[in-house]
Formats: structure tokens, sequence, C-alpha cells
């Protein structure tokens, strides 16, 4: 079940650090369910190095009404003002996935995709950040890979892989979910 399913309100993401935005998260549909059904919410973003991690937990936020050409030329203007080259920063996906138990026993579990920015953008798969995100050891962008490699590399796949060991998931096969 989704969010959606018990409100249309969604709370404020004001962490610190993606680990604390997927907690708020988690624990907002936790007390909408009033604890009966573990809950499970993430947090999400791109984080450049040279940048100081940024955008990081405000990735979203840097693109304005979804419009991540907008954060793209505020990546360029604050490469360019730090006299940083555009292309080859050092950057990586992170996601930070909160799970609450029934028995408000809260786990974290982060799963992160290394690689580097590249200007300008290329390809016309994937969202967000893709068109100027390029994996290690990788020459494409996620956004000119397959959406199924894409997602099979993901740092989101990488935090799943990890919260699907944990024991409230232990009769399910990994293999039959990813």
């Amino acid at each position: 079940m989704s969010l959606k399913s018990f409100t249309k309100n969604e709370p404020i993401e004001n962490g610190k650090s993606f680990k604390d935005n997927a907690l708020i998260k988690a624990r907002f549909a936790s007390e909408l369910t009033s604890h009966c059904y573990p809950t499970i919410a993430d947090d999400s973003g791109i984080c450049i190095d040279n940048l100081d991690g940024a955008p990081g937990i405000f990735s979203a936020r840097w693109a304005y009404k979804k419009n991540y050409n907008l954060a793209f030329e505020k990546i360029k203007k604050h490469l360019n003002e730090k006299k940083l080259d555009l292309n080859g920063q050092h950057a990586k996906f992170v996601c930070v996935l909160a799970l609450i138990d029934k028995k408000k026993n809260e786990f974290f579990f982060k799963g992160t995709l290394k690689g580097k920015v590249v200007f300008p953008p290329r390809g016309n798969n994937g969202f967000g950040y893709d068109p100027i995100f390029v994996p290690l050891n990788f020459n494409k962008t996620l956004a000119q890979f397959s959406s199924s490699f894409k997602n099979s590399i993901s740092h989101r796949k990488k935090a799943l892989v990890k919260l699907l060991k944990h024991s409230l998931f232990k009769r399910l096969s990994i293999k039959n979910i990813l």
C-alpha cells in the first residue's frame, strides 16, 4: 500500500540527512496506520563531492516543479563559481530506506552508486539527474541505459537488497522480487 491510501498529506522533510528524512516519512506512515503494519520510506538524491555533497537532501528542491534543467544549470553555476570543470566531478547517488516494524523498531538500509557528472545531459531514459550521471566503470549516463539495466545497478536496488535481508522478509526469496 502506498501512503496515498491513507492521506493526501505529506510529512515535512526537514531532516539534515537522507536518514533523517527517510525516518520522518516512515514515522509519518507508521503513525497513520496506528503501527499496524511495517512501514518503509526512502529518501534519495545526488551528492557532488566538490559541491560539499550538494544538492544532496535538496536534490528534488533544486529541480523546482520537477524541472531538472534548472537543477543542471544550478550545478553548472556552482561549479563555475568554484572555477571547477563541469565534467568529471565525482558524485554519488544515495538512497536510505527506513523500516519501522509493528513494535516501532527502526532500521536503516543505505545504497550508493558512485560516478561522475557530465555535461551536456545525455540520454532520454530514466529521470531526474540520470542524464548527467555516469556510473564508475561505464561511459554512458544512466539515461542512456535501459531501465532494467539501470535498476540493476542503482542505489535504490542496493538499499532494497539490504532491506530484504532483514528478518521481517526472511520467508521471501530475493530472486523472486528483484
